[in-house]
């Protein structure tokens, strides 16, 4: 009985999956294969910009041997020529499996349950999107009128809630194995959520980490960002062109914000104008404090600022007040996760004393 009853639902959540595949539109498959596209750009990305960093780490401080290196560095070099391939495949439309198209479902479930931006799960992955670093997905990127963050991030939650369903069907489908084979109860349990984790994890882990992703290079920001700012006070109060000490500023250290006013530099420096530069770099990191600054500068290009100085030097004040004001918060919150260790540790230290101060005693 549990046999054929595990069948019938495995069997209709199938026909369902099959439907909701066949409703969806060529929009969708475009979508899906711009964003399997940007899929693998991204992966080049982040392993050249590895590749990058362990060279720079590797030169300074010799951790590994020559031999070694250029071995490493080969391997890396064939991940990004594979990756390149697969990212023109998938634009030239050459490259589309049906394990792709699996993602279709979850695109048409999406708009069944009528999630779209306003939803906060989709309004933070947007978030993630726009502050993730990749060019692609900056913010006011479009492409054929939606924005590039918000077809990259209905492509992760659709591919998350697609997986989740087949990993529902793979679940039920060897529960039903394993019941037919004459398994205990014990067995079918570990199979099915074996079956169900492991497809639930192929559209977790990307939705994981572009999120974990966003959240790392906001803190290296805004952990960077008072230090930029200082310098270009004082080299703006030393009597400097805020051009220039800007380009002193982004120089003068190799960290995530650092380089991301060298690439502002760069675009300057190849006749892109100030303004525009600047509105890039705001688009490209997410930080209160940043854009008073490129409020700032861009006012004093476009109508003169007496007072730059001065309106630096207050941003520079406000800034590493709400640093120190952060920074305690920190400090709170490993204190509070500190307590329950602390609290464990002298509870065993009292049962190592007590127990054989107790065991001298005769009653």
């Amino acid at each position: 009985m549990i046999v054929l009853i595990l069948a019938v639902i495995m069997t209709l959540l199938a026909v369902f999956f099959w439907i909701e595949m066949a409703k969806e539109n060529r929009t969708a498959a475009a979508e899906l294969v711009i964003s399997k596209a940007w899929n693998n750009r991204f992966s080049r990305q982040d392993l050249e910009e590895k590749k990058e960093v362990f060279l720079k780490e590797n030169a300074k401080y010799h951790t590994v041997n020559d031999k070694k290196a250029a071995k490493k560095v080969k391997e890396w070099d064939k991940q990004i020529e594979s990756y390149k391939k697969a990212e023109e495949a998938y634009l030239s439309g050459r490259n589309f499996s049906l394990v792709d198209g699996i993602a279709l479902f979850g695109y048409q479930f999406l708009v069944d349950l009528k999630i779209n931006a306003d939803n906060d799960m989709f309004r933070k992955m947007i978030e993630s999107c726009e502050r993730s670093g990749y060019v692609e997905l900056e913010r006011g990127q479009e492409t054929g009128g939606r924005k590039n963050s918000f077809i990259y991030s209905y492509y992760i939650i659709a591919s998350l809630f697609s997986y989740a369903f087949v990993g529902l069907v793979l679940a039920i489908f060897l529960a039903l194995l394993t019941t037919a084979m004459g398994r205990g109860m014990a067995n079918v349990l570990m199979f099915a959520a074996i079956g169900f984790a492991g497809m639930m994890l192929m559209g977790y882990i990307p939705y994981d980490g572009l999120h974990s992703k966003a959240r790392k290079r906001q803190e290296a920001i805004d952990r960077d960002f008072p230090n930029v700012i200082s310098k270009i006070a004082l080299l703006v109060t030393a009597g400097m062109n805020v051009v220039k000490a800007m380009d002193e500023a982004a120089n003068s250290d190799e960290t995530t914000m650092y380089y991301e006013l060298q690439k502002t530099m760069k675009e300057i420096n190849q006749s892109v104008s100030v303004e525009a530069a600047l509105i890039r770099l705001q688009c490209r990191c997410n930080n209160k404090y940043l854009d008073k600054m490129i409020t700032v500068v861009s006012k004093s290009y476009v109508a003169g600022n007496a007072n730059l100085a001065d309106n630096l030097r207050a941003i520079n004040a406000e800034c590493w007040l709400d640093k120190k004001h952060a920074a305690r918060r920190m400090g709170e919150v490993v204190q509070s996760k500190l307590f329950v260790p602390t609290m464990l540790m002298f509870v065993g230290i009292l049962i190592v004393i007590i127990i054989p101060a107790m065991s001298g005693f005769s009653f």
